[in-house]
């Protein structure tokens, strides 16, 4: 919760901050899915 984009979004939004904070988690889970996915078909593709 110290990242300031956090506080931007969550204050402009008007979104609480329990429900910022759970959106936050789950964008950033499916961007470390999505990251692994690419990475290992770029692997299987390039090697």
């Amino acid at each position: 919760m110290n990242d300031s984009f956090f506080w931007v979004v969550t204050e402009f939004s008007g979104m609480k901050i329990k429900d910022a904070y759970k959106a936050q988690t789950m964008a950033t889970l499916l961007q470390g899915i999505v990251t692994i996915v690419l990475t290992m078909i770029l692997w299987i593709i390039l090697v």
